[in-house]
């Protein structure tokens, strides 16, 4: 992180530049500065496209998103809210390169490999398929490694109840 992003203090305009797995702009949106820590940063977002049906979660209009961004892990975790009344739909976790953050920017690509967590607790690791039709196995062999890694690592923060998955009903 650049030296200059924790003086920037929160509210600050940050651009999210989301890319595909192989470094084309898939989009960009700007979020606001929530906090600044060691680990990394958290924005707040909201979802400005036309209404997607993910077959598990709908994604709204002004849903608010809490961001998770975290300097030296290869995933990004939204939590997601509901537009009208601000509860929880859950938490959609992206496998990704590590981020690249500066004072006005975060920069993150793809790895097709996604996890959607429900509010009541149900796990559904997606994209499975389009995660190995990369062939990092073959081309990036640690990349692939750092990718399935960072699923487990997930999963084992929601068993844990980890923030921001402290909100989970039950725990360990």
């Amino acid at each position: 992180m650049g030296s200059g992003l924790s003086e920037a203090g929160t509210g600050s305009r940050i651009q999210v530049r989301r890319l595909t797995p192989d470094g084309a702009l898939r989009v960009t949106y700007a979020g606001r500065l929530l906090q600044v820590s060691p680990e990394g940063l958290i924005l707040e977002a909201y979802w400005e496209r036309p209404a997607l049906d993910l077959g598990y979660a709908i994604l709204e209009p002004a849903d608010r998103f809490v961001e998770y961004f975290f300097r030296d892990r290869w995933f990004v975790i939204y939590e997601i809210h509901h537009h009208s009344d601000d509860r929880l739909k859950g938490w959609y976790c992206d496998i990704i390169y590590p981020p690249r953050i500066s004072e006005c920017e975060v920069e993150i690509r793809d790895l097709a490999l996604d996890l959607f967590v429900t509010p009541a607790g149900e796990v559904l690791v997606l994209d499975e398929e389009e995660f190995e039709a990369l062939g990092l196995r073959e081309r990036d062999p640690a990349a692939y490694s750092a990718a399935r890694s960072a699923l487990q690592e997930l999963l084992e923060r929601i068993h844990r109840r980890e923030p921001p998955f402290h909100q989970l009903p039950g725990g360990c």
